[in-house]
């Protein structure tokens, strides 16, 4: 069965809301129709002409990509503006485009969590946070009978799902409700249409309270999935806000390596890495390393993408080495000269692990289940070496 472009946007927001990504970010739906039926899903980094060229052939309706297509206004959709290329194809081939960029970089299906778990870091935490999420309680009141719907209906858009504090990658606990026993009463008014009782009279009926614990991104999820299986016209509800913190997200992470390593080793692991299967040559020609070879490391910090500006971040945090992409000769001088190497995988290799990551999320969505979620097989890295 289909699911519309919105549905899987949704699934995506779960993990990463596009409230996360920076101001100057332009996530979210960014070619196509959110009403658009999908069959076939393409992730990939880049949105690139050989990347819609792939999705043609495979017969994808929508393309998830980590950089946005458009960054800057267009001032026209014509054939010889290079910046609307792309758009022009997608809108052709009526193929959506969806970006999930800073905000999947803060979330738990980062590739600096992938790569942090890869290499097996102890006592990870995220490098630099940005903020923890709000936490509201959820209290609704429902028929006996309609209780066990309600109740899962909430739990598979997030409501019961209680994060770790500052775990980046989610919840270890999940349909976390509270139920109690009770009369609930109400008079319907003329023009009303009650589940049980009638106009004018005043009803009283066995009613169960839930209460259950709910992400403030999810909230409003929830609160339509609780009007869709609540079977009352209108549903008693609260939502209460907690002074609680939740979930934590930021930038990188940094932890310990279980062993130490030399720095060399520890480059050559991160080619050996289940995200870069048959790939290791590639990954192998793309990273530098700055600083001594033979040097035993222990703590690692890790930025996926550019992270050239968080050299002096992994210092403050006692980092040892920086794993991260696209870093410049005066970033890489600054670590040296304070006494932390630098290990460059490229932007492209330090972000592949987050499809991989974003695949398994997808895949393991009930309504995707006859979706195909297809990583892209054009490498968008543009070196030679």
């Amino acid at each position: 069965m289909s699911v519309a472009v919105d549905q899987v946007a949704q699934m995506i927001e779960k993990a990463a809301p596009k409230a996360w990504a920076e101001t100057w970010d332009n996530v979210g739906l960014l070619v196509g129709s959110g009403a658009a039926k999908v069959n076939k899903i393409l992730l990939t980094l880049d949105g690139t002409p050989e990347v819609v060229r792939e999705a043609v052939e495979m017969g994808a309706q929508l393309i998830v990509a980590h950089h946005p297509l458009i960054f800057e206004p267009l001032k026209n959709l014509r054939a010889d503006n290079r910046a609307a290329e792309v758009p022009i194809r997608l809108l052709r081939q009526d193929i959506a485009y969806y970006a999930a960029h800073t905000n999947l970089d803060q979330s738990g299906l980062s590739s600096s969590r992938m790569i942090g778990q890869g290499l097996s870091l102890q006592e990870m935490e995220i490098l630099a946070p940005t903020g923890k999420e709000g936490f509201y309680k959820l209290v609704v009141f429902v028929p006996p009978e309609a209780e066990e719907e309600v109740r899962k209906a909430l739990a598979r858009e997030g409501a019961g799902k209680y994060p770790a504090d500052g775990e980046a990658g989610g919840g270890h606990y999940e349909e976390c409700f509270f139920a109690a026993q009770g009369t609930g009463m109400f008079r319907a008014l003329p023009g009303a249409d009650p589940y049980i009782g009638a106009p004018g009279e005043l009803t009283k009926t066995p009613e169960i309270r839930l209460e259950s614990i709910v992400a403030e991104a999810a909230v409003g999820r929830v609160i339509r999935a609780l009007r869709r299986a609540h079977p009352y016209e209108e549903p008693a509800y609260d939502i209460i806000p907690l002074h609680s913190l939740g979930q934590q997200r930021g930038y990188g992470v940094i932890g310990r390596l279980q062993t130490p390593l030399p720095l060399k080793e520890l480059a050559a692991a991160l080619a050996q890495l289940p995200f870069f299967q048959g790939q290791e040559r590639e990954v192998r020609g793309a990273i530098r390393v700055a600083g001594n070879a033979e040097r035993s490391v222990k703590k690692v910090a890790i930025l996926n993408g550019g992270g050239g500006s968080f050299v002096r971040k992994a210092l403050f945090k006692g980092a040892e080495v920086l794993l991260t992409g696209d870093v410049d000769h005066h970033a890489a001088l600054e670590a040296l000269a304070a006494g932390m190497a630098v290990v460059d995988m490229g932007h492209y290799y330090s972000e592949t692990p987050m499809l991989h990551s974003l695949a398994a999320h997808l895949r393991q969505e009930p309504a995707l289940r006859q979706t195909e979620i297809l990583l892209s097989e054009i490498k968008t890295y543009p070196w030679k070496h």
